[in-house]
Formats: structure tokens, sequence, C-alpha cells
């Protein structure tokens, strides 16, 4: 089992790579619209985020009341693919959400700019001048979101194993990459990563639960599961809060114990963001 998580820009080409692996291996391929559908389950949250999104820098404060939530499900949903079996994920940021597992691998496909002018002409059918107008303004908007989400450059190649650049590659030859990558021992799951994963996930789905019930929803709290214990950090609460956080963890299954400590909790994407960290997580 492995698991990897693709970047791009517009009409990079990925979905044609994507195509290509699922030809020759038959891997599972997800993209960032399965996780937004997943997402929007919850009230259309995911499509008042990107509508939100261009106000952030002037109303920042009514942004992150989304963004929270968002986060918190996207990572719940990307987990929940990403438990059993091997998995491609093809967005634009989707492995800023997930902490550095071992058989987690990153990569960013890079493909110069006649080559996604080309693709957008075909899909849009629209001019050569229409194209680079469509690219760049998704590119920036892009750049834009990852930074407001997690506070990172999308297009900084140290926060990915392998970047890919197909100026002077084909398709095949970088899918003959890819699946190197994917096949090569490292990138197999071990015992302490699988581990790892499901501890994660039983986490995601706990905040997931959290962040979706009215009664604990603006209780800002961060989950760990180590060895089956469940640790819930939140603030100060009253003993009526606190009981309700409490039977609202315990009722997610999987859940055996739970602990509520008092404390600060980290921002979200501190958690995760594989900048912050130079250890791949084992369990």
């Amino acid at each position: 089992m492995s698991v990897l998580l693709l970047s791009r820009g517009t009409m990079s080409g990925v979905a044609l790579l994507v195509e290509r692996l699922y030809q020759r291996t038959g891997v599972r391929c997800v993209s960032r619209e399965d996780l937004v559908e997943l997402v929007n389950q919850h009230g259309e949250l995911a499509q008042r985020v990107v509508e939100r999104v261009s106000d952030a820098a002037r109303a920042y404060e009514d942004f992150c009341e989304l963004r929270r939530p968002y986060l918190i499900l996207m990572r719940a949903a990307l987990l929940e693919y990403a438990a059993s079996d091997d998995l491609v994920y093809q967005g634009f940021s989707g492995h800023l959400l997930l902490p550095p597992i071992s058989h987690f691998r990153t990569v960013r496909i890079h493909a110069p700019v006649e080559l996604r002018v080309d693709m957008t002409k075909h899909r849009l059918g629209c001019s050569v001048e229409e194209a680079k107008l469509h690219i760049d303004r998704d590119d920036e908007a892009r750049v834009r979101w990852a930074r407001f989400m997690y506070g990172q450059d999308i297009r900084d190649p140290s926060l990915y194993d392998v970047c890919i650049n197909l100026r002077r590659m084909s398709i095949d030859a970088a899918c003959n990459i890819v699946q190197g990558l994917m096949q090569d021992p490292e990138s197999r799951a071990t015992p302490g990563s699988q581990r790892a994963v499901q501890e994660r996930l039983l986490a995601a789905r706990i905040e997931a639960a959290l962040v979706t019930d009215p009664r604990t929803e603006l209780i800002e709290t961060r989950v760990e599961v180590r060895n089956g214990q469940v640790t819930v950090t939140g603030p100060y609460v009253d003993d009526v809060r606190r009981s309700t956080v409490l039977a609202i963890a315990r009722d997610v299954d999987g859940v055996a114990e739970v602990e509520y400590q008092c404390g600060f909790v980290p921002e979200f994407v501190g958690q995760t963001s594989r900048s912050l960290t130079s250890q791949r997580c084992e369990g």
C-alpha cells in the first residue's frame, strides 16, 4: 500500500498522467472534487468557503469561522480514502492536509506554458490570449488559497518528495517515474505507518463529529490518538460542555477511552505542515 499526493497547476497534464497510471495499474484515483462532495454534505460548507476566500483579506475573522471546519472535514475525507489500498490523489494543496506518514509520497507536476495553453484551448475552445489569462487567473487563485488555508506557497519545491517537469518529458515517462515511486519498497506501508494512519483517521473522525455538532462546533479542540487512548485538548470549559465533548467523542466508532485535557490548541495547519517537521511519522 502507498499513497501518492499529486499537486498541479491549471491544465498541467495531471489528468492524463493519472489516467495513464490507472490504465497500467488499476490504482484508485481521487480528486479534490471527491473530497468537496463529501464536505458539502455538511450544508454546502466547501462552496461557502470558496465563495468567501476572495474576501478573506478584508474579513479574515469571518472567513476563519468557515476555514477551520472546512479543513477538518477535508482532512477526514482524505484520510478515509487513504486508509486502505493504494491511492492517487490529484489536487493542488491536498498534501498540506495530511501529516508526513512514511508511505505518503508528495509529487509536484510542472508543465511548460505552451502545453498548458494548448490543453486550455482544446478544453475551453478559446484563443491563446484567453487561455493564458485563464491559466494565470487560476494559478494566482490557487496560490492565494494555499496561503490563506495553510500559510504555505504550493510552488515551493521543498514541500514535495519529487518535482517532475514535463518540458522535455512525455506523460508516459512521467508515469514511469510516478509508478516506480509508488512501487519502491520505501514507499510501501509498514505496520507502524498503517497504525499511524488509523490513529489519525480516528482522531479526524472525532474532530469532524465535534465540529459538526452545534453544541461543540465553536469549541476549538485538537484530538490525538495514541495506542488506543484518545486525548481531546481544548479550552477551559464548564463541566457541562466538557461532558458534552467527551460524550460526542465516545459515540465515534472505535473510541474506548477519552480524556479531556485543558490547554492551548495549536493552529490546525501547524499539526500537519511538512515544513514544520523534518521526520516522517511512523506511529
